[in-house]
């Protein structure tokens, strides 16, 4: 009996290291798979290839890799390559003139519900279909549809200032931007009628901030190093506090489509209504006006409608507000630029109202606001896309099955695109200043796949700083730097310390 069990553990032990040893090996010929086509790039280890490198800070370490190797090099997460391309001829011939070959992201760490149904992860037709559907809601049309709710939730914000102003305290500009950003894509996207502007801790504020902060754990990174574990994710993921703040608010929208589908008198002007109606198959302007092809005969299931109004209120919540918190900080350190936007805002409105066009023919306006998008672009790492078929492009050979991926902070930062390119010049935007390269400015993207939100989340910033302008001189705390320093948790860059600014009736 001592001698079976002997050989059954020689067997298993022997069997457990063959395999082990045939892992490695599989593992170290993935990460020669750079060096077999001649592409440098900094050096794998074992389990996550680069990721753990890059991910102790996003920034500073690809700004060292490309330093180092130039401007097309390969990094691997875990055993999947990447080429790093911040050559923008190079971008743009890939995610524009070749988006058919570049034309999906990669595959996710892991696959989870609702995730993989949304435009983030969806692929080939399946995203054209949904894409398509979801496009009217984003129309100019659309925007003047919205321009009243927004202008509503940015007096509210003022409210909010008017409190901080009054009590000469600090605004931490943060907690301010957060509570304006989700007001307006709940109310905008969802008809929600929430309380975040005046109470930080409202529940959808606190599974939000939830959802973003735990996006990485060491379960996820743990999927990274052994792919072929992702298929436990469907079971693991249900149990932790990322899936319970996230289905949360998938059954929150869940009853609010069930009393839409039963109420069907009353019908908000928003973007889930806007669904609702284009999965029914009703004939209206909100449908049929942007109709085309890829969608006849597509109806969209209702695990992708709330996967995708989930996204959008995900998307348009984090972005906006480190956007708004940006530009807030960089006014502070010019008080010219807040006079000479005051002075074109007076100008275009005196009554202090601004419909649609008027507020996105503020020509300084619009300079300012890309350039703080310019030097501070809310994604940073997003830009990725995986080649479908063997190209070549500009000379470089792209096999099938390896991915792209464009670092947008580090091309908005390039001396030789952007000259000074950490200085705050709006003029760089000017209308009659020389053209800059299409894959030169990226903040939202580029090609077909491009943030779909790209008008709204800019009429929001706009009204916001309209209001704000108009009726607050801003200045700094105290002895802020003008240039920050930053974190990126995941994608999203954020500020490392709180932004906080101070408010002078004007």
């Amino acid at each position: 009996m001592e001698t079976a069990l002997w050989m059954i553990w020689i067997f298993a032990s022997t069997l457990l290291a063959t395999c082990g040893v045939i892992w490695v090996l599989k593992r170290r010929y993935r990460h020669g798979f750079f060096k077999r086509l001649g592409i440098p790039g900094p050096e794998p280890e074992l389990l996550f290839g680069n990721w753990q490198q890059l991910r102790k800070d996003r920034i500073n370490v690809m700004e060292d890799w490309i330093k180092k190797y130039g401007k097309t090099f390969g990094y691997f997460k875990g055993a999947v390559p990447f080429f790093i391309i911040s050559d923008v001829e190079m971008i743009k011939q890939c995610v524009v003139k070749e988006a058919q070959t570049f034309y999906d992201r990669p595959e996710p760490s892991i696959s989870i519900q609702p995730y993989i149904q949304t435009l983030l992860f969806l692929k080939g037709d399946e995203w054209k279909k949904v894409r398509t559907l979801m496009n009217p809601s984003f129309t100019s049309a659309k925007m003047k549809l919205m321009t009243r709710i927004i202008d509503a939730c940015a007096d509210e914000m003022l409210d909010v200032l008017d409190r901080k102003a009054k009590e000469e305290a600090p605004v931490d500009m943060g907690k301010v931007s957060c509570g304006f950003s989700l007001d307006v894509i709940a109310k905008c996207a969802l008809a929600w009628q929430v309380d975040c502007q005046k109470n930080p801790d409202d529940p959808v504020v606190l599974q939000l901030r939830h959802i973003f902060d735990n996006a990485e754990t060491p379960v996820t990174n743990t999927f990274v190093a052994f792919p072929f574990l992702r298929n436990l994710a469907e079971w693991v993921y249900p149990h932790t506090k990322h899936a319970e703040d996230t289905f949360a608010i998938i059954n929150n929208l869940r009853h609010v489509v069930e009393l839409r589908r039963r109420d069907t008198k009353h019908r908000p002007i928003d973007m889930l209504q806007l669904l609702l109606d284009a999965q029914a198959g009703k004939d209206s302007d909100t449908v049929d006006a942007d109709k085309t092809e890829c969608d006849e005969g597509f109806v969209i299931s209702d695990d992708k409608l709330l996967a995708n109004s989930f996204i959008l209120l995900i998307a348009g919540f984090e972005t906006t507000a480190t956007s708004l918190g940006f530009i807030m900080h960089l006014l502070s350190q010019h008080p010219d630029e807040q006079e000479t936007l005051h002075a074109e805002l007076v100008a275009a409105s005196p009554n202090e109202r601004l419909d649609y066009e008027r507020l996105m023919r503020l020509q300084r306006l619009d300079m300012v606001v890309q350039e703080c998008l310019r030097l501070y672009p809310p994604v940073v790492l997003l830009l990725s896309r995986a080649c479908r078929a063997d190209t070549t492009i500009l000379g470089q050979f792209f096999p099938k099955g390896v991915n792209i991926m464009v670092p947008v902070w580090h091309i908005h930062h390039d001396a030789e695109l952007w000259p000074d390119p950490f200085k705050f010049d709006p003029e760089r935007f000017d209308p009659d200043a020389p053209p800059h390269h299409p894959a030169a400015f990226i903040p939202f993207g580029l090609g077909p796949r491009m943030c779909i939100g790209m008008r709204f989340a800019l009429l929001e910033l706009k009204t916001a700083l309209c209001k704000i302008i108009r009726k607050y001189r801003i200045s700094p705390c105290g002895n802020e730097k003008e240039n920050l320093e930053l974190t990126v948790p995941v994608s999203i860059i954020n500020p490392k310390y709180a932004i906080k600014v101070r408010l002078h009736p004007r």
